[in-house]
């Protein structure tokens, strides 16, 4: 099946883009989803975290607090790279499984992260959404008010630069202007990437 990593910057968009994909009867598969389903109680990451990370990190409801631990590996590459090595082999197992149950003509993915985790080989092409920095912030600041600007800002300056996301991108959505002019670049790019699975048949 034809696959496209949809990737792009905090709040840049893409789970909206994501959404409008989908009422055009394209499969997507959400990997920040997916891991998020690993790591509930009765997830198949979650005591592997709790035996990893302490229990330091469980919240009253037995669930992990997710702020904590997005902290502890904000501040530490090795407790990152660690937390990372326990979540990705089972998140691409799942991501396999649902793009292989799916009978969508072709199955988008959605990788917040994919080219600082360089997984552009695991796709057919891939989609970067962009919008300027301050776009972004004022995103965030809308749907979590707790978070600060500042906040916001390390974790953009965490992930690579937008010039180099669209060097590596094979196409790209702009995300500056309204929910009307972004329906119409991904209905757009359904129609192109309709052609590319037919091409797979």
């Amino acid at each position: 099946m034809y696959r496209v990593g949809l990737t792009g910057g905090i709040g840049s968009g893409k789970s909206t883009v994501s959404e409008l994909f989908s009422k055009l009867g394209v499969n997507i598969v959400d990997t920040d989803i997916i891991s998020h389903q690993i790591t509930q109680p009765d997830g198949l990451a979650y005591q592997a975290i709790i035996n990893t990370f302490g229990d330091d990190i469980i919240c009253d409801d037995n669930t992990i607090d997710r702020k904590k631990l997005a902290d502890i590996i904000f501040h530490s590459k090795e407790r990152k790279e660690l937390l990372e090595s326990l979540l990705h082999p089972l998140i691409w197992i799942i991501v396999e499984q649902q793009i292989t149950l799916s009978d969508s003509p072709y199955s988008i993915v959605v990788v917040p992260l994919l080219f600082e985790g360089k997984h552009q080989a695991r796709f057919h092409e891939t989609l970067l959404i962009h919008c300027p920095e301050k776009m972004q912030i004022d995103r965030i600041k809308q749907r979590d008010q707790h978070r600060s600007k500042d906040d916001i800002q390390a974790i953009i300056k965490n992930q690579i630069s937008t010039e180099e996301k669209i060097k590596s991108a094979d196409r790209l959505i702009n995300n500056t202007s309204n929910i009307e002019i972004l329906t119409e670049q991904v209905k757009e790019l359904h129609r192109k990437y309709l052609e590319q699975a037919t091409k797979l048949i």
